[in-house]
């Protein structure tokens, strides 16, 4: 498929993924706002996800120690332990490449919530530069879905998938 037709399916995938998002939960609007109607419960949900996914997603590979910090002060159990495992192949990788990557979150969706767990639904776009893709970058279109369960006072990120 060429370049508008690709376009063309991301456009159409990306207004999908919003329609979803609107369909199973509430949307969180704009740049790290919050839309003033969702409860506390969704509100903390979204900000929690949203700072998890935002971390994910940041690549420097310059400095990529605070980075890792960062997705593993708002991780916990396995997914916790698996992207620790992978700090020293994550930081290599992002060495090797040249690799940066900043990200900002373009919609998130608060699905399912009860007293200890939800699940969010979250379009992001990175600006990705590497050795590849010279200095300028390129925009990659990502669709997360993030488990969050709540321990003590705080919701923390259990497991995250790339999503279709």
């Amino acid at each position: 498929m060429g370049g508008r037709g690709s376009r063309w399916l991301v456009g159409a995938l990306a207004l999908a993924l919003v329609g979803l998002l609107v369909g199973i939960g509430v949307v969180v609007a704009g740049r790290g706002s919050t839309d003033e109607e969702l409860t506390d419960a969704q509100q903390e949900v979204a900000r929690a996800a949203r700072t998890e996914a935002l971390a994910f997603l940041t690549v420097d590979h310059t400095d990529m120690e605070p980075l890792i910090e960062a997705v593993l002060a708002g991780a916990t159990g396995d997914f916790k332990e698996e992207y620790d495992s992978q700090r020293t192949k994550l930081t290599k990788e992002a060495i090797r490449t040249e690799a940066t990557s900043t990200a900002e979150v373009v919609a998130l969706g608060v699905g399912d919530l009860d007293d200890d767990s939800a699940v969010v639904l979250l379009a992001a776009n990175s600006t990705v530069a590497n050795k590849r893709t010279g200095s300028e970058g390129q925009v990659r279109y990502f669709r997360l879905r993030l488990d969050l369960v709540r321990e003590g006072d705080r919701w923390l990120t259990s497991n995250v998938r790339f999503v279709r």
